[in-house]
């Protein structure tokens, strides 16, 4: 047996006295009481707010992959020679140091590190 609310006897009786050809179910007190039960349920459920709605399978997108420009963390000599420079954060070159007056950069290719020696 099922407990009809207020205002779903209310609607029945209503339906009842005024039957209405468009809606031949809103006639079924039991009909009624289980839609004025799914809109209470709906009423008391907490709203989400609409800015932190959402998906529960939702993630932030992984950070965008370094410009094509070097790596982070890579090391090069200037493309003059008289200097070194190194790959920042961003993905572009950051100008790192001066090798000096009759000294050129050439690069370590074991370890991938610049460095200075004197012009012949």
């Amino acid at each position: 047996m099922k407990f009809l609310s207020p205002l779903a006897l209310a609607a029945a009786a209503t339906a009842a006295v005024m039957p209405n050809a468009a809606a031949p179910a809103a006639a079924d007190p039991i009909a009624i009481g289980e839609q004025a039960q799914q809109a209470a349920a709906a009423a008391a459920a907490p709203q989400a707010d609409a800015a932190n709605a959402q998906p529960n399978h939702w993630y932030p997108p992984p950070p965008p992959p370094p410009p094509p420009g070097c790596r982070p963390g890579a090391y090069s000599c200037t493309t003059t020679g008289n200097g070194w420079r190194v790959c920042g954060a961003s993905g572009h070159w950051v100008y790192a140091g001066y090798c000096g007056w009759n000294q050129h950069c050439q690069m370590n290719w074991q370890n991938q590190s610049p460095y200075c020696v004197p012009n012949y």
